[in-house]
């Protein structure tokens, strides 16, 4: 036996090599069916964009000022309190104040919607009232745009104005409330200060007047210039005291109202945490610009998330670190306020061995100086707080009120129509591709390359008046592949087979004879399907004596052999049916016989049983040259066909290729790339009406 001859056509293609040109096409053939799906999809979509309800959404917008301190200078009030940045946690808290049910409550309670559904029934009519509010701050800006949607739209408008109002109003009344708080300590601490004063004074007046001595307004004595400055000592430190207790005073005050201490003058002024502000700004732009682009598990987005807390947390402690050390001044400055007083004490004891009656005269009124200097001050501090709070205006205006809508926001129909049809249009590819592969046959021709790993060797269309020429020609390339495949010249033979009945394989057979034997070469086909013998049928020839005569009886074999109408085209018939068909095809006797039919035949074609039927067609296969198999279009599971094809290839290496047989290239478009599409034409010898 030879050994294979180079296949004729181009090899094929890996099948997990994702074909283009097909799944276009494919695509292309179901267009109806996508079109359809779209269709229903709009269909649908504005069935559902007319059925919802209408909603109208009704906008206010507010602009938040950064806070300011409640006590502060003439100048820090006229300046303000910062840029955005630095105050980004108080604009967050805003716009969770702006969404909390505590607002949405005394909303309810102004518009008195307690009565009325679905407020009647609800179990958090804040809650329930803040899913109709929407807040967006607007970029780069301070301010903020209060949305309410309802289907109506007047009352979506009334709400949207009355939750601003509100809001202001909540505003407005912490604010005054925390500066009350701070002007009522001031003025506790600046009546207790007045008394001290009054009877430092009127123990002055008493001292001068009962020793009856004129107090010298200037004395070069060493005690009583340091009794001069320890009192200022005293009275620095007295101050200062009462300065960083009214500002802890504040501190505690904010923690309790869970304020943040952001706003704080010691902690405004440090320069450590305003370049934190400053970073935390640029990671904040950074995020959010990362957010636009990846979701919140982006590792880059964590990231900078993480960056912020660890900024956050950098922050606070600073901060903590300034409350603290503010303490921390406190403590030393009340024990300086107590050693001052001390010392003074000891040096007035010093002085009183010079001159008692002076020093008592001059002690008196240094603490009566003392008195009214920090009376003074608390006196300055309690009017520039009223007057800060006279320039202050209030940090959240209504810039512009809610109209009510003219246009619903829901349902956008056009929106939802567009929707619709690209689901509907994707449900017709997801059906197209679903259809495509569940049906797992041979459909295309470029599968059996791409899939089956065998050469295509002829597309034939199916039989039909309008395809005679193209079936002619699909012969043609098939004979022209089988005499490229040639290895010597004698005879060959072509075992010709198929994986199931009716796929067309004895057709092939014979139109391929007819064509070979119309072209001047001695051509027989020999009838090896011996359960169901039909060349002989096909050629109007009798099936007895055959093929198994020549076995049984051992009678002479080109007796057996008989012409047909056609010239050159002989044939050998099956003979009667043997009791094991296996058994006799499988003898070294069929080699023989095909020997010696290659000494007086050009072309041998042999007729199988189909491969998946019994195993006649891979005994016969060691004995042939070539073996073409037959697949016809759109009937065999692939997968069948390709596991008959690895069993011809574990029983001979002559595999040549593969015929796809009963293409309807009316319905496959694509087909014309393979023949062209004209009509007419006389018909050749080979004519597959003669032998269909």
């Amino acid at each position: 036996m030879s050994s294979a001859a180079q296949p004729f056509p181009i090899g094929g293609q890996s099948d997990r090599e994702f074909d283009l040109r097909y799944y276009t096409g494919l695509l292309w053939r179901g267009r109806a069916l996508m079109a359809t799906a779209a269709g229903v999809g709009l269909l649908l979509g504005l069935c559902v964009g007319l059925l919802q309800t209408p909603e109208y959404s009704a906008t206010t917008t507010l602009q938040i000022d950064p806070p300011v301190p409640t006590q502060l200078t003439v100048t820090d009030a006229l300046v303000g309190g910062g840029g955005y940045w630095q105050n980004a946690d108080f604009f967050n808290t805003q716009f969770r104040l702006l969404r909390s049910g505590t607002l949405g409550e005394r909303v309810v309670e102004a518009l008195q919607l307690k009565d009325q559904p679905p407020f009647r029934d609800a179990a958090d009519p804040g809650g329930l009232f803040m899913s109709y509010v929407s807040v967006a701050p607007v970029p780069e800006t301070r301010l903020v745009q209060v949305s309410v949607t309802h289907r109506d739209p007047k009352l979506a408008a009334q709400w949207a104005n009355t939750l601003a109002l509100t809001y202001v109003k909540e505003t407005v009344s912490t604010r005054v409330q925390s500066a009350l708080q701070a002007s009522q300590w001031i003025q506790e601490r600046l009546a207790a200060t007045q008394k001290t004063m009054r009877e430092s004074q009127e123990r002055l007046s008493r001292a001068a007047e009962g020793q009856d001595l004129v107090v010298p307004q200037g004395s070069v004595s060493a005690v009583t210039t340091s009794i001069t400055r320890l009192n200022d000592d005293f009275i620095g430190a007295q101050a200062r005291r009462i300065v960083l207790e009214g500002a802890l005073r504040q501190v505690a005050e904010m923690r309790q109202h869970g304020q943040v201490l952001d706003s704080l003058p010691q902690a405004a002024q440090d320069a450590q945490i305003a370049s934190l502000d400053s970073q935390l700004g640029n990671l904040n732009l950074e995020l959010s610009r990362l957010k636009e682009k990846y979701k919140p598990a982006h590792p880059e987005v964590q990231r900078v998330q993480a960056q912020i807390d660890e900024l956050r947390k950098v922050k606070e402690t600073r901060i903590k670190q300034i409350v603290d050390a503010m303490q921390v001044e406190l403590n030393q400055l009340t024990r300086r306020e107590a050693d001052l007083k001390t010392a003074v004490e000891q040096q007035k004891q010093v002085a009183s061995t010079q001159s008692r009656k002076t020093t008592e005269l001059e002690a008196l009124r240094k603490e009566a100086d003392s008195a009214k200097s920090l009376y003074d001050v608390l006196l300055q501090k309690l009017n520039e707080t009223d007057i800060a709070a006279s320039i202050r205006n209030n940090n959240v205006t209504v810039v512009e009120r809610a109209a009510p809508p003219t246009s619903p926001v829901r349902p956008r129909k056009l929106r939802l129509a567009g929707i619709a049809v690209l689901v509907g249009l994707g449900l017709g590819v997801a059906l197209v591709l679903g259809k495509d592969y569940l049906d797992n046959t041979i459909r295309d021709p470029e599968e059996v390359e791409r899939y089956l790993h065998i050469d295509l060797l002829a597309v034939v269309p199916n039989h039909e008046d309008t395809n005679l020429q193209l079936v002619t020609e699909a012969y043609q390339n098939l004979r022209t592949a089988l005499i490229f495949a040639r290895r010597d010249d004698g005879g060959q033979v072509v075992l010709v087979t198929g994986t199931a009945p009716q796929e067309g394989k004895t057709t092939t057979l014979l139109n391929l004879a007819k064509l070979q034997a119309s072209s001047g070469e001695r051509t027989i086909v020999v009838d090896c399907d011996l359960r169901r013998a039909q060349i002989h049928t096909r050629l109007g020839l009798p099936r007895e004596p055959g093929l198994t005569t020549y076995f049984s009886k051992h009678e002479d074999l080109d007796g057996l052999i008989r012409s047909t109408r056609t010239p050159n085209l002989y044939a050998l018939t099956a003979g009667p049916l043997p009791p094991n068909p296996p058994a006799l095809l499988g003898r070294q006797a069929v080699n023989d016989l095909l020997n010696h039919l290659r000494k007086n035949f050009e072309w041998i074609l042999i007729d199988t049983p189909p491969l998946a039927s019994v195993t006649d067609a891979l005994l016969l296969a060691r004995w042939s040259d070539h073996v073409l198999l037959v697949i016809q279009h759109n009937k065999v599971d692939k997968r069948l066909i390709k596991r008959q094809i690895a069993s011809l290839r574990r029983a001979t290496p002559n595999l040549l290729g593969a015929v796809l047989n009963d293409i309807d290239i009316q319905a496959k478009g694509y087909y014309y790339y393979y023949y062209p599409r004209k009509g007419g034409g006389g018909r050749s010898s080979a004519d597959p009406k003669a032998v269909s």
